[in-house]
């Protein structure tokens, strides 16, 4: 029996023979990457004494449709499902003003997404809308009178208002000439905010019924949804009756509004009619509800987003890139209503904020700050611009409720602890012995021995300290060399952090826990370009993409090497989106390498961009200058562009190479793996090509999920182990078989 076999079929044998709950200290095997749940949508209950969340479970073969509201005490003392359906899909929890009752989403009715409310003391829940196409947006009044909800098909699409105890018939609000996209509650008014387009193409909407999907593209774009070609603008209308009336009317499309809370103004983000443009066009605007005259407050081509006004209402906060300009990290940028000019509060951070919100007296604004392979909670004074550093931990926190409440609920993961939520008073989110636990979502990790995750450092040749992650193998020993997989995060303006790492929601992820339980050492490198340390680190590889970032993580690998763990002939390299951009360059420039894994990556520069979906990446990094009018196209510099190309050197190819692709993807289309394929078969490369129908850039569908891990794992066991095969449909749908009966036996068993 070939080495692949014996292995895997240990792992096999050790599911099919005992249950889950006997496995003290057992290693992490395949079921585990389909059992995980993901905790999301926290909100804190106006009294903060409670918090309601969303639960999702693992799923194989489906993806989940099983997730369902939970409600836990911010005390730790109580963690209980407050909805059960099967299948429902529940979603989208929201807490009334008195906290008494709050609502959700699901599909448990059968026609489409309607809106439920339920007490918070118990009970059944109850349907309070029976939508046609379903409920999309829903929302209660500040003082909890009155509950709107969005719904409708097509130009039917308007705004239906209740009684906000969900009595009684609803009442459509709106019977708009073209369909509502969002709205919003002004605040302290019976008055509601929406968008709407200017027009509305009544035949197109009608083609798509009857199944005419044949349509002219932009933008190398294939969806709808992802255009619009029409003016949207800003609506508001009374609960006391009347015609609703235009808050703007400007040939521009609105991508996102805040009311004030003040009253007295709206802020927008909104952009040029062009099914050419991209984000960068966008800008910021104010405007007087009562005059109706925006007052454009950037001017810059650059992507921005509204944060929130402060709670008096006398400060907005926006985010946006450093200095207005570029692609490189983002500040926080805070502007007085009344006139005035932005302030860069961020300006002493040298790193990524992901802002969560104001502090209750407006004050401070919160947010994370990512550290390395670490992410941080922070927060920053807006009058003198000072940061203070909050917490302290190995992991990766994140804030889920930013209401600005006297207590921080916050997400915490690290390489042994799948994502949790805890609750901690603002003054001591440094002090991780006062937090309090809130959830506890998967209880079977304490059934599995987990390798050690160890923060790497090393020296580039140029100087340059780097940084990444090693997850060692399970039963390391000092005195062996082990085979090592070297896996490329994607953005390439991300990072790998301190984060649970097998999963299989993402193919971006390391499957960590699972490569170490068979022997493999795993290497995840943050090399030059990625994020998370600082604008000059980020921006090293614009106009020279490789050269940089090769160089790291060589110099990794040779660290790795010296220092005794990994044998120099047993090295594996995947990667996805831009680590499959990686994973193609290492393929034409180093023999070093005996399997090469590469999902979703580019070979030829010059055809991406007529074919991806988002040019401004490509005309920052390949074109340097991300400026709109800028001479960064490949027309303007072809030879620049075809030197970057994998596909140039594609005759110094001898690595045997597994390529996956999604069908449907947008980002790095098709035709990129298809490019390569055709070349390296041309040269008798050894070479397999997987494509994964139906699916977009990241592979949502647990069945490809699986197939990408056991193809990878095959192709590493093949080509580094010398197993005979690498991909056994018989076995793939064995271990199928054995997932699905593993997530059965565990749903039988108790929670701890």
């Amino acid at each position: 029996m070939c080495r692949r076999s014996s292995l895997l079929l240990v792992g096999l044998f050790w599911i099919g023979q005992a249950p889950l709950s006997a496995q003290a200290g057992r290693p992490m095997d395949y079921p585990d990457l389909f059992r995980q749940a993901a905790i999301s949508e926290g909100a804190l209950s106006p009294d903060g004494g409670t918090v309601l969340y969303t639960l999702t479970p693992g799923s194989f073969p489906e993806p989940s449709r099983d997730s369902q509201i939970h409600l836990a005490s911010v005390d730790g003392t109580l963690d209980r499902p407050m909805t059960h359906t099967p299948g429902a899909a529940d979603r989208d929890p929201g807490w009334h003003p008195s906290g008494e009752i709050f609502g959700f989403t699901s599909l448990r009715s059968g026609n489409g997404r309607q809106l439920y409310l339920m007490r918070t003391d118990g009970g059944a829940s109850w349907q309070v809308t029976d939508a046609p196409g379903g409920v999309a947006e829903w929302a209660w009044s500040d003082d909890g009178e009155w509950l709107a909800y969005l719904a409708g098909r097509g130009a039917e699409r308007q705004i239906w208002v209740m009684d906000g105890q969900g009595m009684g018939r609803p009442q459509q609000l709106t019977g708009h000439a073209t369909p509502v996209t969002s709205f919003e509650w002004r605040r302290d008014s019976h008055e509601i905010l929406f968008l709407a387009p200017d027009d509305w193409d009544e035949a197109d909407h009608r083609r798509r019924q009857a199944g005419f999907e044949a349509r002219p593209i932009q933008r190398g774009l294939v969806f709808d949804d992802f255009l619009a070609l029409h003016p949207t603008n800003l609506w508001r209308v009374s609960l006391g009756g009347g015609r609703p009336q235009a808050v703007t009317r400007k040939d521009f499309i609105i991508h996102d509004f805040h009311d004030s809370p003040a009253g007295d103004r709206i802020a927008l983000v909104a952009g040029p009619v062009d099914p050419h443009a991209d984000t960068r066009p966008n800008e910021v605007y104010l405007v007087d509800p009562e005059t109706r005259a925006p007052e454009r407050l950037t001017d810059n081509h650059v992507a921005e987003s509204i944060i929130s006004f402060s709670p008096d209402g006398s400060l907005l906060a926006i985010s946006a890139p450093r200095d207005f300009a570029g692609r490189g990290i983002n500040d926080i940028f805070v502007r007085p209503v009344h006139g005035g000019d932005w302030t860069a509060v961020t300006a002493t951070y040298d790193s990524e904020v992901e802002p969560a919100g104001w502090s209750g007296d407006g004050r401070r604004i919160y947010f994370v700050g990512r550290e390395g392979v670490d992410r941080q909670i922070f927060e920053v004074d807006v009058a003198d611009g000072r940061v203070r550093k909050l917490s302290h931990v190995t992991g990766v926190l994140s804030i889920i409720d930013g209401s600005g409440g006297p207590l921080a609920i916050i997400g915490f993961t690290d390489p042994t602890l799948p994502l949790d939520l805890y609750a901690a008073a603002w003054s001591d989110v440094g002090d991780r012995s006062r937090w309090t636990r809130l959830t506890r979502a998967n209880p079977w990790i304490d059934e599995v021995e987990l390798a050690r995750t160890e923060t790497l450092r090393w020296t580039s040749p140029d100087g340059t300290e780097v940084e990444g992650l090693l997850v060692y193998p399970l039963d390391y020993d000092p005195g062996r060399r082990y085979p090592l997989i070297t896996e490329i995060h994607g953005g390439p303006a991300s990072a790998f952090e301190n984060r649970f790492l097998p999963t299989t929601r993402s193919p971006h992820r390391g499957y960590g826990h699972l490569l170490a339980a068979r022997g493999y050492a795993l290497f995840l490198p943050n090399y030059r370009g990625s994020s998370s340390y600082g604008h000059e680190f980020r921006s090293q590889i614009v106009g020279d993409y490789w050269a940089r970032a090769t160089e790291d993580i060589h110099a990794g690998i040779d660290h790795l090497i010296e220092v005794g763990i990994v044998h120099p002939d047993s090295l594996g390299f995947m990667g996805w989106s831009a680590g499959g951009h990686w994973s193609n360059w290492m393929l034409v420039t180093t023999d070093r390498f005996q399997a090469i894994a590469t999902g979703a990556g580019v070979t030829n520069w010059i055809s991406l961009y007529g074919q991806t979906d988002n040019q401004a990446s490509r005309e920052y990094y390949l074109g340097r200058d991300p400026a709109l009018d800028a001479p960064n196209k490949p027309w303007d510099d072809f030879g620049h562009w075809w030197a970057e190309s994998p596909l140039k050197y594609i005759t110094n190819a001898s690595t045997p190479t597994l390529i996956h692709f999604p069908e449907k993807d947008q980002r790095i289309p098709l035709p990129q793996g298809q490019e390569l394929h055709m070349a390296l078969k041309g040269l008798g490369v050894p070479t397999e090509f997987m494509v994964y129908p139906d699916e977009q850039h990241a592979l949502k569908n647990p069945r490809n999920q699986l197939v990408k891990l056991l193809a990878d794992m095959g192709w590493f066991e093949k080509w580094i182990r010398g197993a005979d095969t690498w991909l056994d449909w018989r076995y793939v749908l064995d271990v199928a078989q054995l997932i699905q009966e593993a997530l059965h036996e565990a749903q039988t068993l108790p929670l701890r």
